[in-house]
Order: C-alpha cells, then structure tokens, then sequence
C-alpha cells in the first residue's frame, strides 16, 4: 500500500524514476565526490597516474578525467574500473557481518548499532553517492549518543566533518562566513550537550588535531588554491574529498568496532 501511494503518481515516469535512484549511467562518483572509499580509490590512480606518466612508463595526457568536473562515466589510467556490481557485491560483503551480529544477538540497541552501520557502509561504497549521503549515516547514528560516550565522541566527530564536507556545495562569496557560523554555533552547542551528558567526554589528540586541522584545509581549499592555482578549478574540490575522506575512514572503523 505504501509503496503503491509512493510511485503511483509517478506510474507514467518509472524509467525516469528508476534512473534516478539508480543512476547507473552517471558514472562511479559524482561531479564532486562523496568522502568515501572512491575517493580515495579517485586520488590514488589520479596521483599514481601523474607519477608514470613523469616517469615516462605511460604517454603523456591531458586532464585527468575523474578531475574534469563533469558528472560522467571516466575510465581509470591504472587501476580497475569499478561497476555498479563491484560497489553492490563490496556494500553486501561489508553488510555481512554487521547482519549476522544483528541476527545472532538482536536487541533494540544491537539494531541501532547495526542500522548505522549498515547506512555508513552504503555511503563508503555505494555507487554514484552524493556527498548530502552522509546524512543518512548521521541521522541513525545520533541516536546512538545515548548508549555510551564514545559513540558520542565519534558522532560528534563525524558531524563535524561531514557537515564540513558540505562546504563546497555553498560555493557563492556570501555564503563564506554562513556555512562557517553555522558549523561553529551548531558543534559548539552539540559539545556543551555532551558535556552535561557525559561530564568526561573528550576526544583523542588524533581526532583534535584532525579537526583543527581542517583550519588550515579550509585556508587552502577556499583561498589560496583558487588564488594561486585559479587554472587548477577542481583542485579544491579534489583535497576536500580526499581529507574528509581519511576522516569518514577513522571513523567507519569506530562504528564497526563498537558492533
């Protein structure tokens, strides 16, 4: 019933429809890349591609093609192209786990614990993911704050980031110190929130020093690149992906310990 008052409107348009929510023709990642696995898979044929080629092992190239900005399907120079299959059997392989846990142990907090766990692995290696994605994993997760402090932590953790990995989709002058006041104002009332609710709550000198970091990211990225190296116009996007992206590692790694 539910599904049928979802899409009978739009019975007319179900190619259309299914072409969106599975967007198979658009390529592995979008015109800017989720922080995700790809992103780094992106980064590390892009980079080991430059250094053959200035090797002189591969031709000289232009553009990289996964750099030009464009949603499309681009072909890797030296590692394997990835297909809809590959993200679907490396998202049901990771689900395995976190599935037979739930099963083998089920509890109202185990399915917590399992449902953003299973939201963060479609986000690490699902194909063609946007970058608001890392909302889906946000949103379950929250929920998870309550059971201990270093869910807590982690959540807090990767509401900072990835709430920072959306900067680039504000991408206009005046939105600048807009997107900055936000972040600040919402993970400065989140932290003084967890401070009341876990009293000890604080994070590692790893997890500090990422996200100051992103300080200097965020000089680099929105400042001096499109200074200095205005020609280069993916570049910012290019080092906002991958950073963040190191970040959404550690911190999947977190969430799968805890299951």
């Amino acid at each position: 019933m539910v599904f049928g008052a979802s899409f009978g409107p739009f019975l007319r348009h179900i190619p259309q429809v299914l072409s969106r929510l599975f967007p198979v023709q658009r390529g592995l990642c979008h015109a800017y890349w989720a922080p995700n696995f790809w992103a780094l898979y992106n980064f590390l044929d892009i980079t080991t591609s430059k250094l053959l080629q200035t090797l002189g092992v591969l031709p000289k190239q232009g553009v990289h093609p996964l750099m030009s900005g464009l949603v499309q399907q681009s072909n890797f120079h030296v590692l394997p192209n990835v297909s809809p299959v590959h993200c679907a059997t490396l998202t049901l392989v990771a689900w395995t786990p976190i599935l037979v846990k739930l099963f083998n142990h089920p509890s109202p907090e185990q399915f917590l614990k399992s449902t953003a766990a299973a939201a963060f692995t479609s986000f690490f290696f699902g194909y063609h993911v946007h970058e608001k994605a890392i909302l889906v994993v946000l949103v379950p997760y929250s929920l998870l704050i309550f059971l201990s402090q270093e869910n807590a932590k982690n959540f807090f953790f990767l509401s900072v980031l990835g709430t920072y990995s959306l900067f680039p989709l504000l991408f206009e002058a005046q939105e600048l110190l807009i997107k900055v006041v936000i972040l600040l104002l919402v993970h400065s009332f989140m932290w003084v929130t967890l401070t009341k609710l876990y009293p000890t709550i604080t994070l590692g000198t790893l997890e500090k020093f990422y996200l100051l970091s992103l300080v200097g990211h965020f000089v680099v990225a929105e400042f001096l690149l499109p200074i200095f190296l205005a020609r280069l116009q993916f570049l910012p996007l290019l080092i906002y992906s991958v950073y963040c992206a190191i970040g959404v590692v550690y911190s999947y790694s977190i969430i799968l310990k805890a299951i």
